[in-house]
């Protein structure tokens, strides 16, 4: 990951966590973007752009810190946070 580097906290509030609907939104959210995008739950570290790192990373109430790096980070990090806000539009 290179260039400028920004993060935020977000908390799954998905009753079944981050399964195979809300991971597939994430990973086209992430691969439209050219930063790199990583989540941290404790000490997992999923890439952002790869469906198979984020499956079952989260359950409900999990708090993630979400980690974008590069030319737009501030960018997709706000988009990636309004996704997890709104709840995966679910």
């Amino acid at each position: 990951m290179g260039g400028e580097s920004v993060s935020r906290t977000v908390t799954v509030r998905l009753e079944h966590g981050l399964h195979l609907v809300p991971c597939s939104r994430l990973v086209k959210l992430a691969n439209g973007l050219s930063c790199d995008v990583r989540i941290r739950n404790g000490s997992k570290l999923a890439d952002a752009k790869n469906i198979f790192d984020l499956m079952g990373m989260a359950a409900f109430g999990d708090q993630l810190e979400v980690i974008a790096s590069g030319a737009d980070a501030e960018v997709a990090l706000a988009r990636i946070v309004q996704l997890f806000e709104s709840n995966f539009a679910e």
